[in-house]
């Protein structure tokens, strides 16, 4: 079994503020959640809570829950399985924006479903304050032979992983400013 990461990006708030709300929100929520094993960053511009590790389903819930509890944009951002990444993006707990590197990987995603897993560059350049060519290049959908490729390609240069492996959301969050950092 793979990876599964899963990190809420909470802008404009504090970390006791959204520890505070995870857990009055968290007791009406299904799973076995422990909150306060959770890892929280704060940056200038909000708070980076990385999930505990290998909870594979139910984090949307949460990232929406709390997006409406705070009244503030909340990103859900993923590792599936090892194999892919996405994320969820919520403001005042309305849905705003999805991106899914391989919609594909369930089964043949129909068309509709594609291109609105394919993410909006520039909601979420908006919403972050960066410039949207800084970001676009990481909201593409990877064809399911993407591990079959024998070159590398990368979404821009400096990054630290290209398309098909998961771990490029790290560059992704890294852009946006709230850098992945793990428990270890």
């Amino acid at each position: 079994m793979g990876e599964f990461i899963n990190a809420l990006i909470v802008r404009d708030n504090n970390g006791e503020k959204v520890r505070k709300t995870l857990k009055k929100i968290g007791s009406g929520l299904e799973g076995s959640l422990s909150f306060e094993d959770c890892q929280y960053i704060e940056y200038n511009r909000g708070v980076n809570v990385l999930l505990e590790d290998n909870m594979e389903f139910g984090c949307e819930k949460i990232a929406k829950t709390l997006s409406k509890e705070l009244s503030c944009p909340v990103m859900l951002c993923y590792i599936f399985d090892g194999d892919f990444w996405g994320y969820f993006f919520y403001n005042k707990g309305e849905d705003l924006d999805w991106f899914m590197s391989m919609p594909d990987y369930f089964g043949e995603a129909p068309e509709e479903e594609r291109q609105m897993a394919a993410g909006d560059s520039k909601i979420i350049a908006d919403f972050f304050y960066v410039e949207e060519g800084k970001i676009e290049n990481y909201l593409q959908i990877w064809p399911m032979d993407i591990w079959d490729r024998e070159e590398d390609t990368y979404a821009y240069e400096g990054d630290e992983y290209p398309a098909g492996q998961c771990w490029q959301i790290v560059d992704f969050m890294r852009a946006i400013g709230f850098p992945y950092e793990s428990k270890e």
